[in-house]
């Protein structure tokens, strides 16, 4: 078959059936869900995310966990009381040796000492245009050394941050990290690092402090980098680090590749492939806060074994952050909420197999419910599908609640409603559009249609009929005498209504006009052909089976464009003659060349030609099963009719897709030559005066 005549017949069962219709959306979305196209499958997993975590918070399932957690907050009353920010060094040496002092098993500090105290002796002499001696005279102190001196005394994680930009700096960072194994792929790489300055160098521990923001909210934030060769760790998980007095963190890949182990002391951390933690946020006023004003009065704290960290809240720092779960957050808590979901072993995971597999099954389940809507009651559709949905729906809040895996539900449920409701209200707008257009024209066209079909009763061995799916038919028959020899056809044009309708009876017409001239089958398809070819449209075509019967010489000739194949009964049984040629005006004269099939009739031959509404009807083969009666249920219906006339195998056919006992899908159309004799007192027919 020609890939043109492929395209044909696909577009006109898209167009026919509401089922292609509900199939091609769900396929299309597939393909999308399944590529990420659009970012899509981002979209769908990051709001199963939002909702499963405003429904189960972190806290609802790990209460007690936040006890281990501190926040040293600069707050707006500690910029007031201390002076605005920054502070000098010294004040930050002191409240980070206040913290320690206080018992604290790590202290992180997420803010970027980067550049030199502004009132160290060397930026006071500069902009005062004093000598650093009379600096140093009058009690300027260098705080970055007596930071650089606490730091290197206390469990302190200072802070540095990833740049994209070219920085003239040495690297000066240790990495604290043991691979094993090859390293991994994708991780966030910098171009540089804005890291602590010299005088710090000594801590016991430095981590970054970058994240992620997607649709403003920050959702997951990377815990590894690559800078150059070196892998280095987000200030949080060398908090942990710190915090156990451990060496190194130990890295690698998972067996398969799909997310990075990370063991650090006794604790271990499960992140993507990325090198990225997702998180499961809680309500972060779980967390203890102590203003950093009251750490450096001359309150008490007890601070044992506590971890903290020293941050901003203050509106005019700028360290303020929404997560899926709260809006103005402060930095400092995400590193916090990190490390309490590493402590409870709470890691979210996704996999984008297991979401393609699920974006495949529903898929399948959808075009299979795009099927049964045209075939069953939508009510069980209604009820089949909610169903799968809600099964769907706990599945996805089971595995999150105990394994932290996110099912993408939000496109497995647009995938599974997709196919079912796109073919019932297309089965609906069809039946309005059509409805509305056809019906002011339907009485008096089906009419005049049914005044271009023979008689069943005009020619004794040759009879049939047209049933319409519709109220106008796109199939059609016509056979009349010319001389000794009966000519006949019998069509199905693609598609329905009145343009059908109107290249039928164009069909009939050139039909009619060719075989007067007494042409052989294989000239009057050409000349069919080459007119409807040159003066008609790509998605309109004509699948025909026309030729002659000559009773003199007992001999039947005919040629099959397209069409279901011809069954012929004979005294040896039956047999089946398929298609000689693509349809009637799908290809040029040049490309269409039908052959013609010769019968040499006996006594009991019979032959019998019907449209695709015939061999394609269904028939119940249980209660709530049906199936095509294909040719071989046609023949099955022929062996029980060797006694009738061609009227009555013709009649008693169509009354079973009358009765419903056959339920047809198209138009139903029936052709049925048997062998007859010529008698010698035979009188020109009716049909043959009027041709």
């Amino acid at each position: 078959m020609r890939p043109t005549l492929r395209i044909a017949i696909a577009l006109e069962k898209t167009l026919r059936s509401p089922f292609w219709f509900g199939f091609w959306v769900t396929v299309i979305l597939w393909m999308i869900a399944s590529t990420n196209l659009f970012k899509l499958t981002d979209f769908g997993r990051n709001t199963s995310l939002d909702a499963l975590t405003k429904l189960y918070p972190y806290e609802s399932l790990y209460p007690d966990n936040s006890a281990f957690f501190v926040f040293v907050n600069i707050d707006d009353n500690s910029l007031k009381t201390l002076g605005q920010w920054p502070w000098p060094r010294q004040i930050s040496a002191k409240l980070i040796d206040k913290i320690s002092h206080s018992g604290a098993a790590v202290i992180g500090v997420d803010v970027l000492f980067a550049e030199r105290d502004r009132f160290s002796p060397d930026n006071l002499s500069q902009s005062l245009g004093i000598s650093k001696k009379e600096i140093a005279a009058i009690g300027a102190l260098n705080g970055d050394k007596m930071l650089g001196d606490i730091v290197k005394e206390t469990p302190t994680v200072l802070a540095f941050a990833l740049s994209n930009q070219k920085i003239n700096n040495k690297e000066t960072l240790p990495s604290h990290f043991v691979l094993m194994g090859d390293p991994p792929q994708n991780l966030l790489s910098a171009q540089a690092l804005i890291q602590p300055i010299s005088e710090l160098e000594f801590a016991k521990g430095v981590g970054f402090v970058n994240t992620n923001k997607t649709e403003g909210m920050i959702r997951e934030t990377p815990v590894v980098a690559q800078f150059k060769d070196n892998f280095f760790p987000s200030l949080a998980l060398d908090m942990l680090r710190v915090a156990q007095g451990a060496s190194n963190h130990v890295m690698k890949q998972s067996e398969l590749g799909e997310s990075i182990l990370i063991k650090t002391g006794q604790l271990n951390t499960k992140i993507n492939d990325e090198g990225s933690f997702i998180f499961h946020h809680g309500h972060t006023d779980r967390f203890a806060q102590i203003p950093a004003s009251e750490i450096l009065s001359n309150k008490t704290f007890d601070l044992k074994n506590k971890i903290v960290i020293v941050g901003a809240s203050a509106a005019g720092l700028g360290d303020i952050h929404s997560s899926n779960l709260e809006d103005d957050i402060p930095g400092p808590l995400f590193h916090l909420q990190l490390m309490d979901q590493v402590l409870s072993e709470r890691f979210i995971t996704y996999h984008i197999f297991y979401d393609r597999l699920i974006f495949l099954f529903c898929a399948g389940i959808s075009i299979l419910f795009s099927f049964i809507t045209l075939r069953v009651a939508y009510r069980y559709v209604l009820i089949a599908i909610p169903a799968i949905a809600v099964l769907l729906i706990f599945l996805s809040v089971e595995r999150f609640l105990h394994a932290g895996f996110i099912f993408n539900t939000p496109i497995a449920l647009l995938l599974l409603f997709s196919g079912s409701m796109t073919t019932y209200f297309s089965q609906i707008a069809q039946k309005i559009i059509l409805g509305r257009a056809v019906e002011k024209d339907i009485a008096d066209a089906k009419d005049v249609q049914t005044t271009l079909f023979p008689a069943p009763d005009s020619i004794s061995n040759v009879s049939g009929g047209v049933i319409p799916y519709k109220s106008l038919s796109g199939d059609f028959i016509d056979y009349f005498k010319v001389g000794n020899k009966i000519c006949f056809i019998e069509g199905d044009v693609s598609g329905k209504g009145i343009p059908s309708a109107l290249l039928m009876a164009r069909s009939v017409a050139l039909f009619r006009l060719f075989a007067r001239h007494n042409l052989t089958a294989d000239a009057i398809a050409k000349r069919i052909n080459d007119e409807l070819y040159s003066h008609g449209t790509a998605d309109k075509f004509v699948t025909s089976v026309m030729g002659w019967y000559d009773m003199e010489k007992q001999e039947l000739t005919f040629v099959n464009c397209g069409h279901n194949p011809v069954l012929l009964l004979d005294e040896s049984g039956h047999k089946l003659f398929d298609q000689t040629s693509p349809p009637l005006g799908v290809v040029g004269k040049e490309d269409f060349s039908p052959s013609i099939v010769t019968l040499a009739y006996a006594p009991l031959s019979v032959l019998y030609i019907v449209t695709d509404g015939i061999s394609e009807a269904m028939i119940k083969v249980t209660k709530d099963k049906e199936q095509e009666i294909g040719m071989e249920g046609l023949l099955r219906i022929t062996q029980k009719q060797t006694t009738l006339s061609a009227i009555e195998r013709a009649k008693q056919t169509l009354a079973l897709i009358r009765s419903q006992k056959l339920r047809a899908t198209d138009d139903a159309t029936i052709l049925v030559i048997m062998y007859e004799e010529i008698a010698s007192e035979a009188s020109p027919s009716k049909n043959e005066n009027q041709s």
